[in-house]
């Protein structure tokens, strides 16, 4: 592909339809310019880590600009991953750990590891440059143009969007020749200790070819800063152990069970990320609790921030839980659409292991993250139940403060009524013993 080529990108795949892909959008996305974190930068030379499993054989290399060029003209593997890893916008994890506290929760709730390395990571930290592919704009394109990817998918790749897709192609004696699907999930930990969010968005677009009965997946990890590191690790090693496995050639005729690995390790960091906010609110419910019990002041001890801030992240976590759940509700859609016009099977009881074994484990996901989302709800009800209660409990304070106002002001108000009494008893004797003084005789006033 020559460098003039690439402005016309994605207009010049065989399938662009104006009228149904945004290729404006793509074009946007994609282009050179940097116009936040949100937008990488590419890599003047590629680094780029692909994985391949072909017919029980797992291989796995870093590819040049040289090396995608000639990977892409080979005869396609069964499973391709492709591994987009932007650097991370900053670098905070080493001074999280000079933070014993924070090393303490953080190590307890296996969210985070001192001695994990971020993979996007350059290997001299000298050399770090924040928000920048591990990819050329040239090999992006190509790997693009290679696969005809959706202009819509594209948008995701350097974008933000957190939105489901999917596209069919047929040719012209309608026979299924592509099946495309591409969404995002997200894993969110807020670090109370720290104040620091921990954000890792993956993005996956998978293309399945009909013809060569092979899958490519495109696979980006973007994350604000390095707390996720060790998720992310994790999420690439189980990439690794799947291509590796002889077994996988048993499921690589379906791309639905390719990319499930995903949602296991989300939905177990999403359960580790709520200890921390449980143990918050149960620790500021402490102090309500000893308040309520009258042994000692404890409401100016109530952390209100802490619970703002909880209840915040909590209700983030809400948001992308339930959105995880939509995206699960998608890929079995998707999935019994696969069967239907891609293997022909239509009826599910005559579909294979595969397919089954597929929709027990969209089950099993689902059961689990709704089990989490409801945990999440329960602490962020305990804690908009102790703001309720603060709130009630600073109202006592200020009526019982009221009263004590008002009983002063009582006894004020009974001291002046007798004063004002004594004064009326005591003022008309000597009003009038002032009045008649000056109509005596010179004797008797020199008398009294």
């Amino acid at each position: 592909m020559l460098e003039a080529d690439l402005p016309h990108y994605p207009f010049c795949l065989p399938s662009y339809v104006a009228a149904f892909d945004d290729g404006q959008l793509a074009q946007q996305e994609l282009k050179t310019e940097t116009r936040s974190w949100r937008s990488e930068g590419y890599a003047a030379e590629s680094n780029v880590l692909v994985l391949d499993h072909h017919h029980g054989v797992g291989t796995k290399r870093y590819c040049s600009d040289a090396d995608i060029h000639q990977i892409l003209d080979e005869p396609p593997p069964q499973v391709r991953f492709i591994l987009l890893l932007p650097t991370v916008h900053e670098k905070i994890a080493a001074e999280v750990a000079k933070n014993p506290d924070a090393a303490e929760v953080l190590r307890k709730n296996e969210l985070y590891d001192e001695n994990t390395v971020d993979p996007a990571d350059p290997e001299k930290p000298s050399t770090f440059t924040s928000d920048q592919f591990n990819i050329s704009r040239k090999a992006l394109f190509e790997i693009l143009t290679k696969y005809d990817i959706a202009p819509a998918a594209c948008s995701h790749i350097r974008g933000q969007e957190q939105i489901f897709g999917s596209r069919v192609r047929k040719n012209e004696q309608k026979d299924i020749i592509s099946f495309e699907f591409w969404y995002a999930i997200r894993a969110r930990a807020y670090y109370r200790k720290v104040d620091k969010d921990a954000d890792l968005k993956v993005t996956i677009v998978t293309r399945y070819d009909v013809e060569s009965d092979t899958t490519v997946v495109l696979l980006k990890y973007r994350s604000w800063n390095d707390l996720p590191s060790k998720l992310k690790r994790e999420l690439i090693a189980k990439v690794e152990e799947l291509v590796m496995q002889p077994s996988t050639e048993s499921i690589a005729s379906n791309p639905f069970a390719i990319t499930l690995l995903h949602f296991n390790s989300t939905a177990q960091w999403y359960r580790r990320a709520a200890r921390d906010p449980r143990d918050s609110v149960r620790d500021e419910e402490e102090k309500a609790h000893i308040q309520a019990k009258g042994t000692r002041n404890e409401v100016n001890a109530i952390d209100v921030r802490t619970l703002h801030l909880t209840m915040r992240n909590l209700d983030q976590d809400k948001v992308q839980l339930t959105f995880i759940l939509g995206v699960i509700d998608r890929l079995r859609k998707q999935h019994d659409l696969f069967y239907r016009l891609v293997k022909k099977v239509p009826a599910p009881e005559d579909r294979d292991w595969l397919s089954l074994r597929v929709d027990e484990e969209y089950d099993r996901l689902e059961n689990q993250i709704t089990y989490f989302r409801s945990s999440i709800e329960d602490v962020s009800n305990r804690a908009q139940r102790l703001l309720d209660l603060l709130f009630n409990l600073s109202g006592q304070h200020n009526a019982r403060w009221s009263e004590r106002v008002g009983m002063q002001a009582m006894h004020e108000s009974a001291s002046m009524k007798a004063i004002a009494v004594v004064s009326m008893l005591f003022l008309p004797g000597t009003f009038v013993s002032v009045s008649i003084s000056p109509h005596l005789p010179v004797g008797v006033r020199e008398f009294r």
